[in-house]
């Protein structure tokens, strides 16, 4: 039987965590109007990512040039042989000896992951798990990937993009520099053997009071110059959308960056060498210290959302929505989280706990962690071999969004097997 569905009823989460759980083998293939992208897995483990897409961050020459794995020429060189002899490019590029073997092992690593990465955005789409007693993988370069680290990654993702996207609201906005009295650099750049030499010295001397940034926000300050447009830039950086967008945000919360006025550009047209006019420098430099203020400001009022529910002092009175957006999915995280410790529970003791309060004293969790983001105890519901966690909204009432249940199945279940939970949502066991 395969697991099959819509995304609308059935996360990609729990999907994944349904094939890690059941050490599954097979395709599972989802479809989205915009694209179809196919993972395998081996044994509950990701090894292969395909994207109909064809985005250009995720093709492998892509992915070794931009981690300067690989040089340009030595691309176009693979390519033009692959066009000539259709044999797979990892193949052509060692044989060749264009990039070494663990060079091919991170590149074809890091596409997988970024492939994965993208469909934990989607709300909606079709799925369907087709099982198989084993699929076709590069073995040689290709290293199973845990589902729990996907998952973990994936919630970061899905907590995050909704406080992201109130400022980067669109690719298509622009930033311009925001002029600041220290100089930018990168944080951890290399140094020199001698840590005396007079180049370290100097650099030493000019690093003093300067502002260090990641090297995603470097990727993305050197291009921001007030015309060129977030899509264009994060595509040039080679980050994904959600590393770019975020360091975008990062550094509009710095004060380093700024949205520029719509009457300071326009429609710009690059060059094949990627040459941009510079923008004329301000002659002010208040303009910077009022997008300081306003970063603050707006950090502050997500703060005050977070903690309205326990501030009886706290002014802001009416619900936040991106406060509850936010709070909903880390309930949402704890909720797994939990329930990988009940999981846990019954792998080291051969049954399920009786209470929550267990899972703290078997080491297994914190007794915060029993505590969604209100402050409210998550209910822990047993019924034989079956449990149940719910959780609830802002004011205590139970959300059917925050709801988990597992079930012990035996070795050889019945066919056609279904569970039914609260919110309707239909799970098709695979066998």
């Amino acid at each position: 039987m395969a697991l099959q569905g819509s995304l609308r009823d059935f996360s990609i989460a729990d999907i994944l965590q349904l094939i890690a759980l059941q050490k599954k083998t097979g395709l599972l293939t989802l479809k989205s109007p915009d694209d179809t992208v196919t993972l395998g897995f081996s044994d509950g483990a990701l090894v292969s990512a395909e994207s109909s897409a064809k985005r250009i961050d995720t093709r492998l020459g892509t992915v070794l040039v931009k981690t300067r794995r690989l040089s340009a020429d030595a691309l176009s060189k693979a390519l033009e042989i692959q066009g000539q002899t259709l044999q797979r490019l990892g193949f052509i590029l060692l044989k060749n000896g264009f990039c070494s073997a663990e060079d091919l092992r991170a590149g074809l690593d890091i596409q997988i992951r970024k492939i994965a990465y993208a469909v934990f955005r989607w709300t909606d789409g079709d799925y369907i798990f087709d099982q198989q007693d084993r699929i076709d993988y590069d073995h040689e370069f290709v290293g199973p990937i845990g589902v729990e680290g996907l998952l973990m990654e994936g919630a970061r993702m899905t907590d995050e993009w909704p406080v992201i996207e109130k400022v980067v609201r669109s690719p298509e906005l622009v930033y311009r520099r925001v002029p600041v009295s220290q100089p930018v650099e990168p944080a951890g750049e290399e140094s020199s053997d001698d840590p005396f030499s007079e180049t370290v010295l100097s650099r030493s001397t000019k690093t003093a009071n300067a502002i260090h940034i990641s090297a995603p926000e470097w990727a993305v300050y050197e291009f921001v110059d007030g015309r060129r447009r977030v899509g264009d830039i994060i595509e040039r950086t080679f980050l994904s959308e959600f590393e770019g967008a975020k360091a975008f945000y990062d550094l509009v919360s710095r004060g380093l960056i700024e949205e520029a006025p719509a009457s300071e550009f326009g429609h710009l047209d690059v060059n094949t060498t990627g040459s941009i006019e510079m923008p004329r420098p301000r002659a002010s430099g208040s303009k910077g210290l009022a997008a300081i203020v306003l970063a603050v400001v707006v950090l502050l009022g997500i703060l005050s959302a977070a903690f309205q529910a326990r501030n009886p002092a706290n002014v802001l009175t009416r619900p936040v929505p991106i406060g509850d957006a936010y709070l909903k999915s880390l309930s949402l995280l704890k909720l797994r989280r939990m329930s990988e410790a009940v999981d846990a529970f019954y792998l080291t003791s051969g049954k399920f706990p009786d209470s929550k309060d267990q899972l703290p004293a078997a080491k297994l969790l914190h007794p915060d962690d029993l505590l969604d983001p209100w402050g409210h105890p998550y209910r822990y519901i047993l019924q034989q071999e079956k449990y149940y966690l719910v959780g609830f909204d802002r004011e205590g009432r139970t959300d059917t969004d925050l709801f988990i249940s597992h079930t012990v199945r035996a070795a050889t279940p019945p066919a056609n097997t279904t569970t039914k939970t609260k919110a309707g949502k239909e799970i098709i066991v695979i066998n």
